[in-house]
């Protein structure tokens, strides 16, 4: 019998083969000075991130910008993958996306580090 946490880890180590095989690209997010707030500058123009999704509108998961694997655990237990459709069904006080059949609910700095191409 195998325990939960074992599963955990085999499921985990599966993903990650998957990702480094599809050779998925993960930016670390830059980091901008205080006076500047425009994160997503470096975006090219049919990629925007999901906080710049507006209520009923859907778009495809291109990638994922983020250094913190707790972030990246959240996201893909979410099922927020690259290749996914999401739709943003509410926007305030915090974001909640159907992804296929479910609903899932984040907060807009997670929204920022999901980036959509239209």
């Amino acid at each position: 019998m195998t325990s939960a946490y074992t599963k955990t880890i085999t499921t985990m180590r599966l993903l990650k083969e998957w990702l480094d095989e599809a050779m998925l690209s993960f930016r670390p997010l830059k980091e901008t000075g205080p006076m500047h707030n425009d994160r997503n500058s470096d975006l090219p123009q049919d990629e925007i991130t999901l906080d710049k999704l507006k209520k009923g509108e859907s778009a495809v998961v291109k990638r994922l910008i983020t250094e913190d694997s707790k972030n990246l655990q959240k996201l893909l237990a979410m099922g927020i993958l690259p290749g996914r459709i999401v739709k943003v069904l509410q926007r305030y006080p915090a974001y909640i996306l159907e992804i296929d059949r479910t609903q899932a609910a984040m907060d807009t700095e997670l929204a920022k580090k999901i980036v959509l191409k239209k």
